[in-house]
């Protein structure tokens, strides 16, 4: 090989070494960076105690805080309610039930490899009912919020 080749393939080498560099470089910082998903999940679960905690002290609306400003929630055998308001009242109607006691808990977590969406599923006790349920969330800045929730009895017709 002559040395005129040798520097050619030295210089074409440098400039794909130089290009990838650059690709991997602080630019593209946020395509590389890689997302903590067991934390992610874990503060999913947090919040679902949280909500839980909320249900105990029956507080409507800091559960609809919970909620995206467009959240969905689908409770068994009434209408969708759309929208924090909405949500707020179907909370509030629901814990005024005489003997309401909800808890509920996470089995599965799911968070979405891009980290701006997780799946939620787990059951419920209600009195004496008990349930499944999923929630989807979302990521609203730093904060995961539920974008739909929707629930329904493990009773036959309930």
């Amino acid at each position: 090989m002559t040395r005129y080749r040798i520097m050619i393939m030295l210089v074409a080498s440098a400039a794909l070494l130089a290009g990838c560099e650059r690709a991997e470089g602080p630019q593209n910082k946020a395509i590389t960076e890689q997302i903590n998903i067991a934390a992610e999940e874990q503060t999913i679960r947090d919040n679902a105690e949280r909500w839980v905690q909320l249900i105990r002290s029956k507080d409507a609306a800091a559960i609809a805080q919970l909620y995206t400003e467009d959240g969905a929630l689908m409770p068994p055998n009434m209408p969708i309610a759309t929208g924090r308001p909405a949500i707020e009242q179907v909370w509030a109607s629901m814990m005024q039930t005489p003997g309401f006691d909800l808890t509920f808990a996470p089995d599965q977590v799911l968070v979405a490899a891009s980290g701006d969406m997780a799946l939620d599923r787990g059951t419920y006790r209600l009195g004496e009912d008990t349930g499944k349920y999923v929630v989807v969330w979302r990521k609203v800045g730093r904060e995961w919020k539920a974008t739909a929730d929707i629930f329904n009895s493990d009773k036959p017709g309930g």
